[in-house]
Formats: C-alpha cells, structure tokens, sequence
C-alpha cells in the first residue's frame, strides 16, 4: 500500500498516440530512454520514431530534463528541440508524426495550501513582457529553433526527388545510399549515442555488407570504392522497394506494408531520405485501425 502511494505521486509521462491509444509511464528511474526498439525503457510502435529517439533525465535537484537523441526531431511547447530543455509541469513534447507526452507532476496535499498562499501575496507589480529577461531569452531559442529546422530541412531534403512513389523516385533514393554512410559515419565521429540513437539494424555475419556495418567501419573512404561495397544495398533497395510499389499499384497493401517495411531493414537509419521515403511509403498503406 505505501509503495504505490509513493509511486502514484512520482512524475509521470502522459502518452497519446499511435493511432489514438494512451499509457501512463510513471518516471521512477534516474533516465528512461523512449523509442521504438525492443530495449527502448518506453517502447513506441511507430515506424517515424528512431530506435532511440529521446531520454527523460532526472536531476540532482529533483527536476527532469528531456534530452534529444540525434538528429530525431521532437517538437516541445510548439517548438523544435534543439538539445535539452527542463520539463514543467504540463509541458507536452511531440515525437514522431502523432506521438505526444504530456509531463504530469501530481502536486502533494502540503504542497497545495503553499500555492494558494504564493497567489494571494503576490501583489507586485510585474515588468511589461517586452522587458522580461525570460521573454527575451525564450524569443532567442525560438529563433535559434527555426533556424535549426530550416538548416536541417535544407540539409535532409535538397536534391530529394519529390511526389509520389515511382520507380524514378526509387532509384534516385538508392542512389543517395553511399551518401548516407558518409554522414551517418562522421555522425558516429561526433557523438557515439547520437550514431546509435539514430542507426538501427545489426552488423551481420562473416562480413556481410549491412548498413550498419559499413557504418561503424572507417574503410573504404574512397568514393568508388564505397559505392561498389554498397552495392549490394543498393540493388536490394531497388528489389525490395519496386516490388513494394507495384504490390501497392495492385491494391495489395498488406503485402506493400511488409515489403517497405523490409526496404526500411536494408538502410535502418532515420536521417537517411531512402529510409524515411520507405516508412513514409509504409505508413501511406497501412490499413486503417478497426474501431
């Protein structure tokens, strides 16, 4: 009895999404990481999501931050996240393409009368918006958050072929496959947790060519020789992929829903635009949720 008194008053995530189902996640560990692979603390069945996405970190003095893994996007107070930020109370922050938390704090019964009392006695006058230094300081994140989502934009998605599916699109994105090596390569480089947060899939055995593990390894660096150890990625893509439009050009879309799914498998990584054309194709097919 006590222990769940005690855990019923701990901070807590308020799930929405996917698909319209809700969970409570009572935040009872010093960080919980959330995304959709199987080791993830908070496992999401959304395929816009990377293996890990985001952690919740709880601090020395008792507060939680939330921590950006990568280059995922999360989307706080309306906002894009650049790094960090503390949560409040109440504070909702978007993943993915419909995933929402909302950050719950239950407040204590000694905790409620010091409020109500902090609301009567605060009877000073308060600065014009304009000359807060948190307003100010909030308006500079802000710019910084655009500028943020307008260079990551610019830097995913230029020479990205767009429309529908079509065998042209494919092959264009197969092409960009060596490319997403190279950047997911110097990514490790930068941040070891942003290269696992954002690269999925496993190194193979007795030195298979995967995505992965032309990934972790520094070698071939040349160009030619990069694109030639990825070819059989690429071709597979290519299979994969066409199969999967034409299974959707036949209305076949369980089928379509498994093939890009498979296409996904080959370049499991979120910051690829070959990856996230397959899980944008996968989640354009799959069949509506009964009710």
């Amino acid at each position: 009895m006590a222990f769940s008194f005690l855990r019923g008053n701990k901070p807590s995530l308020l799930q929405t999404g996917p698909g319209g189902q809700s969970r409570s996640h009572v935040l009872d560990r010093p960080e919980m990481s959330i995304g959709r692979a199987s080791n993830a603390d908070i496992v999401v069945d959304d395929p816009f999501l990377a293996p890990i996405h985001a952690r919740i970190e709880k601090q020395s003095d008792g507060g939680f931050i939330i921590r950006r893994m990568g280059l995922n996007p999360i989307m706080l107070r309306g906002e894009a996240l650049l790094q960090t930020a503390s949560l409040k109370a109440g504070d909702s922050f978007r993943l993915g393409k419909d995933v929402e938390f909302q950050f719950v704090v239950k407040a204590t019964a000694k905790e409620a009368p010091k409020k109500e009392a902090s609301k009567t006695g605060d009877d000073k006058p308060k600065k014009p918006l304009l000359k807060q230094p948190a307003f100010l300081a909030g308006m500079g994140l802000a710019y910084l958050a655009i500028v943020g989502i307008i260079g990551y934009v610019i830097l995913s998605d230029s020479g990205s072929t767009e429309g529908g599916p079509t065998a042209e699109r494919i092959n264009a994105e197969a092409a960009r496959i060596p490319t997403c090596i190279k950047n997911a390569r110097r990514m490790r480089q930068v941040s070891e947790a942003s290269f696992n947060g954002a690269v999925g899939g496993r190194v193979g055995r007795d030195g298979d060519a995967t995505y992965a593990a032309l990934s972790l390894a520094a070698e071939p660096s040349d160009e030619a020789a990069l694109v030639k150890a990825a070819e059989p990625i690429i071709e597979a893509y290519k299979r994969t992929a066409l199969a999967a439009l034409a299974s959707e050009n036949r209305g076949n879309n369980t089928l379509a829903q498994t093939l890009y799914q498979q296409t996904y498998d080959l370049v499991p990584d979120i910051n690829c635009p070959a990856a996230r054309f397959a899980l944008q194709r996968r989640a354009a097919v799959k069949p509506p949720a009964r009710r």
